[in-house]
């Protein structure tokens, strides 16, 4: 090198010195001018401040486009997003944390505890990361990206970098140890508080348990002067209670003999209230009856009067008498058939075998039908089984009960429609009987429109001699003897409910076994 490089050389090497020194002096001056980063802790509420003046120092020293600080969450370890400028740089600088993670850069960071540059890979330039970190553990990280070239930045920028950003950690970890502190003081200064009030407590304890035992000491007193008085009650007890199980002795020996007195006079009684209900299931009967065979004693009686009157004035041909001792024939057999009908209900008690209840109910229906169609009411018999033939249909019992039960039931549910009918509640009396088999068993339920049970007595209506209707109208016991029959003598159930417009008799029998 000759002597003119060599001047030329020292003279460039002076220039750059000099813009080295200028731009150093340049960023003294701009640390002088940011305010101190201390604060008083106590006016803290968390640490935003801090981490807010840190960015203005750092803004002062170098030239940032966007930037962010993320703090690390002690308990999880855990990057935490804490603050960025400008706020639509969050995505991007989160990104860009995820990064820096996954390929070891932070890490770098944290061991070299001083300024690096990397090329972002999110966004164009190059990124300027900083670790916070103490002595005790990293607190977080900033990532800022550079809005100059890296190599506008003097060395001496990077280092006052460094002194802020060590600042800035230990300021974050003053705060949390000063945070603790005043929680610490804070619980400590309520336990002052509730031992002081437990003072007060305790002295006011003892005032009330001096106060209690004074109290007990008199109760004591005089509960041992009512101890003294009791025991003379209770010998002069004991002595009557002698005379009490003499009694009773004396009484559990003739016991036997008033159960067996009591059981028969109950079983009296089931049987009066048996034979009214049977009177008063043939009275319905008879009634059906009577109307059914009043139509065929009016045509037989047109019958023989037609033969008078054909005597009287024409003679009387063969085949006219024979004709009319045809139609007088098939009356005589109609009203004969109603009477093996009648002769079926009213069989003797205490038959018991095995019978189809669709074909009782259906027996019972026709012998009723015609009548109650009288009131306006009609009744339809349905056999909505699907597992099984309706004449399959067999329980073990006794069938004239069974059929007393039933018009009982057809008659309460006539009594309700006909009072329907007369004030035009409805136009058209219906019951539907349905037959149909349920696993083991074969319910029967007998449906009317006839208003239903009023439900505040709904559960009453099975009691003896309770009845809804008007007096002379109604003894209250047909309900009661049919749940006695079908759950005592059939072994089966007996209840009643309710639908939209009417009640439902429901009766499950078991099929024969």
């Amino acid at each position: 090198m000759n002597e003119k490089e060599r001047v030329n050389f020292l003279e460039n090497k002076l220039e750059y010195l000099s813009q080295e020194k200028n731009e150093t002096l340049k960023a003294l001056e701009n640390v002088t001018d940011v305010d101190d980063l201390a604060i008083s802790l106590n006016q803290l509420e968390n640490t935003d401040i801090i981490i807010e003046r840190a960015f203005r120092k750092l803004s002062k020293l170098v030239q940032l486009r966007c930037a962010g600080f993320m703090l690390v969450e002690e308990s999880s370890g855990l990057f935490s997003p804490a603050w960025f400028h400008p706020e639509d740089c969050r995505e991007s600088i989160l990104a860009e944390t995820d990064h820096l993670i996954m390929d070891n850069t932070f890490a770098l960071a944290v061991k070299a505890n001083k300024c690096i540059t990397v090329k972002s890979k999110e966004m164009k330039g190059m990124l300027l990361i900083h670790t916070l970190s103490t002595v005790s553990r990293t607190r977080g990280m900033f990532v800022g990206l550079l809005d100059i070239e890296k190599d506008e930045v003097p060395d001496a920028v990077f280092s006052l970098i460094t002194i802020v950003m060590n600042t800035t950690a230990h300021l974050l970890e003053s705060f949390e140890l000063y945070t603790r502190n005043r929680e610490a003081n804070n619980l400590l200064s309520e336990s002052v508080k509730r031992l002081e009030q437990s003072e007060i407590h305790l002295k006011s304890f003892n005032e009330k348990l001096e106060a209690e035992v004074e109290s007990r000491t008199k109760e004591l007193k005089a509960t041992n002067e009512l101890l003294e008085n009791e025991i003379s009650e209770r010998k002069k007890i004991e002595k009557l209670l002698v005379q009490q199980k003499e009694a009773l002795e004396n009484l559990n020996a003739t016991l036997e003999n008033r159960v067996a007195i009591e059981t028969e006079n109950r079983r009296k009684s089931e049987q009066v209230l048996h034979e009214q209900s049977k009177l008063a299931a043939m009275g319905q009967m008879l009634n059906a009856i009577s109307h059914q065979w009043r139509q065929p004693l009016n045509s037989l009686g047109m019958v023989v009067q037609d033969i008078m009157d054909e005597f009287d004035e024409n003679g009387m041909s063969r085949d006219y008498l024979s004709d009319s001792i045809n139609k007088a024939v098939k009356l005589i057999l109609h009203m004969s058939s109603t009477i093996d009908d009648f002769s079926n209900m009213v069989s003797k008690d205490g038959d018991s075998g095995y019978f189809n209840v669709f074909k009782a109910v259906s027996e019972v229906a026709s012998l009723l039908e015609e009548h109650y169609g009288e009131s306006g009411i009609f009744i339809d018999v349905l056999c909505s089984s699907d597992t099984e033939n309706c004449e399959e249909l067999v329980v073990n019992g006794d069938q004239s009960v069974f059929n007393q039960v039933l018009m009982n039931i057809l008659s309460n549910s006539k009594d309700a429609i006909v009072e329907r009918l007369e004030v035009a509640k409805i136009s058209r009396g219906s019951i539907k009987i349905d037959v149909k088999s349920v696993e083991r068993c074969i319910t029967v339920n007998v449906k009317d429109n006839g208003g239903g049970i009023p439900e505040n007595v709904i559960e009453r209506i099975f009691e003896p001699y309770f009845t809804t209707k008007e007096e002379k109208k109604g003894t209250g016991i047909g309900l009661y003897m049919a749940k006695v029959f079908i759950e005592e003598h059939m072994e089966g159930e007996l209840d009643a409910s309710n639908t939209g417009d009417g009640a439902v008799m429901t009766m499950k029998l078991f099929k024969k076994s």
